[in-house]
């Protein structure tokens, strides 16, 4: 059952970033990465702080846990829960480039993901180990234990369903037919992250509104838990059956007033911004026609570049809404340099010119260097266990599998690939501290944000892990409660350690690839860059900007050189390094302790020429130039110096 609520999540999430795409500068992949962070961050802290507080009330003189535990449902944990999903954007916020370049819209669809992680968690815990004993009715699953029994739906009615809830008692239609439910922990959390956008953008007058919207998430989530309490309590039982039938209308209000308010941001920002736009756009004044027009020239890049050229000057008119930006700011200075390369790109004969596929294998190769193509492979073995208990298993069909890892051995081996994944993520927290105070000088803020949330992720999961670690090796053994029982979270009631460990092992998803959303100033790219700003506009683009610094090439004739024959070179002895072949041909790097950009060869014989230049210096003239065993350059990339 796994998979299905999974899917109901993610399908809930993508129709609102869809819907949200006229003024969104977050790409879906920071969106999706919020998904893990509601789930494993916010799920974390959640279960740790109201272990905390219902442990500390029930050891007050007169008071029991089961007293504190029904007290707190209603009057604690629902502000406690909404509070800590929208923690992680008030956190971002703090950063000022990220309150400046991201619009109400991202505020929102970004909460919706946070939303969205936390209550698939919550439904995981609850029913990810019942596939065995589900029932088939009516385009889903039931869970067969009260009266009025968990519905699962199934991939059809997933699809055509409005934000569909992953697991939700079973609800009736007027017509007596059983309806999909609407996901509240997604819309609730979408509002909050709302009103977190208005704290931080709006001016000081409306900011109390922040407040409204995140007190009717905490104060809806408050009724639904007293009338789940409270069985005779009629009158709320009807305002929230009222509340609930409009609820799939909640979300499409608070985009439409995000989307709205950033539109006329957008609008200003062109006005007052004249020299980020294409040369399309000033000749015929259509965005959209211009950026349609250049997306159709060599998909799929071209369509990559266009898109995500987009919403980096989305970023900048955000960040220019309440302050002018001077013409030398970096993130005015990658936007406007991008857009004068797409200009110089647009054209068929640019596109058919381009090497693209050699240029991108060749930066494919660069990053992989090294034995670094086998760090994608740790993760993807670590995760495989945890894949085919909770995904593969988890239909009624297979439950035999997951029966496997629940019973014998099963929860020891779930332990011992635990145990491997707390040190490989030990290992990737040791990269994200490295890299901390440069993703902090980027101009980027999603680059940022990105980094700081799979930064959370890693701490949580560590957390989690080491926790579940020490409780296993207790009376209880890796098969036992990770919660003693009657906790206050329903959830937590049935959460085996052997379902922690499985989960803390899909929680690599969130840091997969290794070092993916690392804010590195100098990405490694292959090609004629001479700049720190052309750095920046490939880290900005990605293996789409190597395709159009490539194309860009090709149309200004500038950098087709013919393939040299360095075995020949070696045999007639030279042994001088030639900068500009080097320069041309090399893999760029950029030296953390100077600040100058280096370019690598490798000559295919142990050694790599090696040409330094100061980015500063006018002439473009190297400082120096030497060849350097493969040890050599291997030492700098691995201890950081060369990034």
């Amino acid at each position: 059952m796994t998979v299905l609520m999974l899917l109901a999540a993610l399908y809930g999430v993508l129709q609102i970033s869809l819907l949200s795409l006229p003024t969104r500068s977050v790409r879906l992949s920071t969106v999706l990465l919020a998904v893990l962070v509601g789930a494993y961050v916010c799920g974390t802290v959640t279960g740790l702080v109201e272990l905390a507080y219902t442990r500390a009330l029930a050891d007050q003189p007169g008071r029991s846990l089961v007293e504190v535990v029904n007290t707190t449902a209603y009057t604690t944990a629902p502000w406690v829960e909404e509070l800590v999903k929208v923690s992680p954007l008030l956190a971002a916020g703090l950063y000022v480039k990220v309150r400046r370049q991201w619009g109400l819209t991202d505020f929102t669809v970004l909460g919706a993901g946070l939303g969205a992680g936390f209550g698939l968690l919550e439904g995981v815990l609850r029913y990810a180990l019942d596939g065995d004993r589900v029932l088939a009715r009516e385009g889903g699953w039931i869970v067969p234990d009260s009266l009025a029994p968990p519905y699962i739906p199934g991939v059809t009615r997933i699809l055509t369903s409005w934000l569909p809830a992953p697991v939700a008692s079973l609800g009736l239609g007027q017509a007596g037919d059983i309806t999909v439910a609407t996901f509240t922990h997604l819309v609730w959390t979408a509002v909050a992250g709302l009103g977190v956008g208005i704290l931080y953008r709006a001016p000081g007058w409306l900011k109390p509104v922040s407040l409204v919207l995140v007190g009717a998430a905490g104060a809806h989530h408050a009724l639904n838990n007293y009338v789940a309490g409270h069985p005779t309590a009629n009158e709320r039982e009807r305002w929230l059956e009222s509340i609930e039938g409009r609820l799939w209308a909640v979300p499409l209000v608070a985009l439409l007033l995000a989307v709205s308010v950033d539109a006329v941001v957008l609008h200003r920002g062109k006005r007052r911004l004249p020299d980020v736009l294409l040369g399309a756009e000033r000749s015929d004044g259509d965005s959209a026609a211009a950026l349609i027009r250049y997306a159709a020239w060599r998909p799929p890049w071209t369509p990559l570049i266009a898109l995500r050229f987009l919403r980096l000057r989305r970023a900048l008119y955000y960040s220019t809404a309440r302050t002018a930006l001077p013409p030398d700011d970096p993130l005015r200075r990658t936007v406007s340099a991008l857009a004068a390369r797409i200009d110089a790109t647009d054209s068929a004969e640019a596109w058919r010119a381009a090497d693209l596929g050699a240029r991108v294998r060749a930066a494919v190769r660069a990053r992989m260097r090294g034995g670094r193509w086998l760090l994608p492979l740790i993760p993807l073995i670590l995760m495989a266990p945890a894949v085919l208990f909770l995904c593969v298993g988890s239909f009624k069909s297979t439950a035999g599998i997951q029966e496997n890892f629940t019973s014998g051995s099963g929860p020891a081996v779930l332990r011992g690939f635990t145990v491997a994944a707390l040190v490989w993520i030990a290992w990737l927290l040791t990269v994200f501290l490295r890299t901390w105070r440069q993703t902090a000088a980027q101009p980027f803020a999603e680059v940022l944000a990105a980094h700081r949330l799979r930064t959370s992720i890693a701490l949580a999961s560590a957390t989690t892990g080491a926790l579940l670690l020490h409780r296993s090796t207790g009376r209880t053994g890796p098969d036992g409660p990770a919660i003693p029982p009657a906790h206050l979270l329903e959830a937590l009631d049935r959460f085996l350690l052997y379902l922690g460990f499985a989960l803390l092992l899909l929680s690599l998803l969130a840091l997969f690839p290794p070092g993916g959303g690392l804010a590195v100033v100098g990405v490694r790219v292959v090609g004629g860059l001479l700049t720190r700003e052309a750095v920046l506009q490939a880290t900005a683009l990605g293996l789409a900007g190597v395709a159009l610094m490539a194309a860009g090439a090709g149309a200004e004739g500038g950098d087709s050189t013919a393939p040299r024959d360095v075995h020949d070179a070696l045999r007639r002895g030279e042994r001088d390094v030639d900068d500009e072949y080097v320069w041309k041909n090399g893999e760029l790097l950029f030296d953390e302790s100077t600040g100058n950009l280096v370019k690598i060869l490798d000559r295919q014989d142990g050694t790599y020429d090696v040409v330094i230049k100061d980015p500063s210096n006018p002439s473009g003239k190297p400082i120096t130039r030497f060849n350097a065993p493969e040890s050599y350059v291997q030492a700098r990339l691995d201890s950081g110096v060369w990034q």
